[in-house]
This record gives C-alpha cells, structure tokens and sequence, in this order.
C-alpha cells in the first residue's frame, strides 16, 4: 500500500506523546509509538501539520485514507491512518507530485519513470531560478552601491571645482 524507497523516521511531539513513523520495509506496516489507539482531527493536523479541510478533502480523494467514525460522527484516526496522511503529504509537498499521481503511487499502480523525471526536471529548475533570482539580486545590490560611491566622488569633484 505504502511505495517508498527510503527508511525514514519522523519525530513529532503532540501533547508529550511523540510519535515515529517507520516505512513498509520495516515490518510491512506503519507504526506509531504511542499509549493512545485514536486520535481526533485536530491532533492529527498538529502531527501532520496540514489543515483539517485538508485531510477532509484527502478523505474523498484518497480511498485509502478512511478514518472510522465514533458515535457522534467525529473521526477517530488510527496510527495507520496518520501514516497514511504523512506519506500523501511526503508525496505532494516534499516530492512534488500532483494528486492524481500521488494517488496512483499509494495504489500501487505502475510508475510512467518518464513522468517522475520530468517532475524532478521541474523541481531542480524552479531551484535553480530561485537561486539565480537571489544572485541577480545580490548583483542588483553591488551595482547600486557602485553607482552611489560614484555618485558621491562626482560630487566632491564638482565642490572641489565650484
């Protein structure tokens, strides 16, 4: 259900409870090290550091994730289900993929290994601008400075001269 390549552990501390999450190598399932069974949406946005309309709309595109209910209706989300919201938001956020192809990645369905450099291509180049926005910054800055000590000399000169 789980398709990751790494080993990877997140720490994350709710309420003096901290909470591993290990990946599918590691005994085939996902983990929480924790005294508790549920956690409420709330909990779950604070450990996962996503919005509660977030989860909810995952909830509807994700089949996988389908936390059960208690009996007024609130959801109880399972350590399972908290492992899930993490690998979705590691898919989305971190690595960049879009829902759908997120979706097919939890599914298990066959990766287009085109697609998946294409979307690293994507990624290292939104950096590279990023980088080369500060540096022209940094330019920008230099060749103002330069221009104000010229500025100021041609200023001395003309009161030296006048």
């Amino acid at each position: 259900m789980f398709q990751s390549e790494s080993a990877y552990h997140l720490p994350v501390a709710v309420k003096d409870v901290t909470v591993l999450m290990y990946n599918k190598e590691q005994e085939n399932k996902m983990a929480f090290e924790s005294t508790k069974s549920y956690y409420s949406i709330s909990e779950v946005t604070k450990i996962a550091s996503v919005p509660a309309y977030l989860l909810r709309y995952w909830e509807n595109f994700f089949t996988e994730l389908n936390p059960s209910r208690d009996t007024r209706g609130n959801r109880r989300y399972t350590n399972r289900d908290i492992a899930m919201v993490l690998h979705i938001k590691e898919l989305v956020y971190e690595k960049g993929y879009k829902l759908g192809k997120a979706s097919e990645l939890i599914k298990g369905k066959p990766r287009d290994t085109e697609e998946d450099h294409k979307t690293a291509e994507i990624l290292r180049l939104q950096k590279q601008m990023g980088n080369d926005k500060n540096r022209f910054h940094t330019i920008e800055e230099r060749r103002t400075l330069l221009l104000r000590e010229i500025k100021l000399e041609i200023e001395e000169m003309l009161q030296m001269l006048g």
